[in-house]
């Protein structure tokens, strides 16, 4: 019997788990879509469970990875009333074609020396 070294364990199952996690967090740095800044991470865990004997046990080894998630698609909105008269998002600048744009007075303030 030999002991128990990480590199040969289970045929260097952690070692191929740990590749395939570091190609998914490559890509994920890689990807434009994503925060350059935010950290990603690798775990390895190892869970070993004693039968009642404690001379035998069952080991698992898994490997996941924490990735940056993607960035959120960013816009603006208008609201304004629509052609029925009720309130509305549009998501496109509607220009003056947008019902009561440019049809309403501007708003003028006082000045500060009026009051």
């Amino acid at each position: 019997m030999r002991k128990i070294e990480l590199s040969r364990f289970q045929q260097g199952t952690a070692i191929d788990l740990f590749d395939e996690e570091l190609r998914k967090v490559l890509a994920n740095i890689e990807d434009e879509n994503t925060e350059a800044k935010a950290e990603r991470s690798i775990t390895i865990k190892i869970a070993i469970k004693p039968d009642k004997t404690r001379r035998t046990g069952e080991v698992k080894v898994q490997a996941y990875s924490t990735l940056a998630k993607i960035k959120p698609a960013e816009s603006f909105v208008f609201f304004d009333v629509d052609d029925d008269g009720k309130f509305a998002a549009f998501e496109d600048d509607p220009g003056p074609e947008l019902p009561g744009i440019g049809e309403k007075e501007p708003v003028q303030f006082p000045r500060a020396s009026e009051g």
